[in-house]
């Protein structure tokens, strides 16, 4: 169900994971996975994990929903924080308008893979473009940052975050309210670099807290819980 309502999916065996990312929305152009193919070592295997790819999935077929019945009809300026490889940039550019994509990730070496694996969109006119930075010290709502040479000033009009545990609260707070948010997190605190997780939905919500919901929902898998809430923040 859209809206504040808790929506659940549980997925207890890995077989039914695999079910679902197969019968999901995340499905990238058939020239991306033969980019992976011939790259085998370039790229690292967890960003491919079961796991993920059905956390991807979970989001693009809810965010579809919400995109056909409560988005303005623009082509969003968008910015995913603590992008790692990119994963999301192909099936976002093949399912919706979007103007250009910022992938942004304190590590160098993910935001050049990232590149690497989107790179017919890097080419034609940064389409996607990967920023070497620090959330931390960023201002979502007023992103300044150089990337390539070229200083960029730019308020995006979506902010995806699939790695809130990765990271502390700071890119929430300098949100705006005209900013949908799109935003996972996780119960997961003994994996490696997970510094900010959530127990529960209720803790997601208490920790990043919107005034406007259009999507609040748990994933559970074999491995984790994760949780998700698409909307907007209070205006103040």
């Amino acid at each position: 169900m859209i809206g504040s309502t808790i929506d659940t999916t549980k997925l207890d065996t890995w077989d039914k994971v695999t079910e679902y990312i197969d019968n999901g929305a995340w499905k990238p152009a058939p020239s991306w996975f033969e980019h992976i193919i011939q790259h085998q070592g370039t790229y690292p295997r967890d960003a491919f994990s079961k796991g993920q790819l059905a956390s991807k999935s979970w989001l693009l077929r809810k965010l579809d929903y919400v995109y056909l019945h409560d988005l303005p009809d623009v082509d969003p300026v968008i910015a995913i924080l603590g992008c790692w490889i990119g994963t999301l940039v192909d099936p976002l550019h093949r399912t919706y308008m979007i103007e250009r994509i910022y992938g942004i990730d304190v590590d160098p070496v993910a935001i050049e893979l990232s590149e690497k694996l989107n790179h017919q969109y890097v080419h034609d006119a940064w389409k996607y473009k990967g920023v070497v930075a620090d959330m931390s010290v960023l201002t979502t709502n007023q992103m300044e940052f150089t990337t390539s040479g070229e200083l960029i000033n730019v308020k995006p009009n979506w902010i995806i975050n699939t790695s809130c545990e990765h990271m502390d609260s700071s890119w929430f707070e300098t949100a705006d309210s005209s900013q949908l948010i799109i935003m996972q997190t996780n119960n997961s605190p003994d994996f490696e670099g997970h510094i900010n997780t959530c127990e529960s939905v209720e803790e997601m919500k208490e920790k990043y807290p919107l005034d406007k919901i259009l999507y609040i929902g748990e994933l559970t898998t074999p491995a984790y819980t994760r949780f998700m809430q698409i909307g907007f923040k209070q205006q103040k």
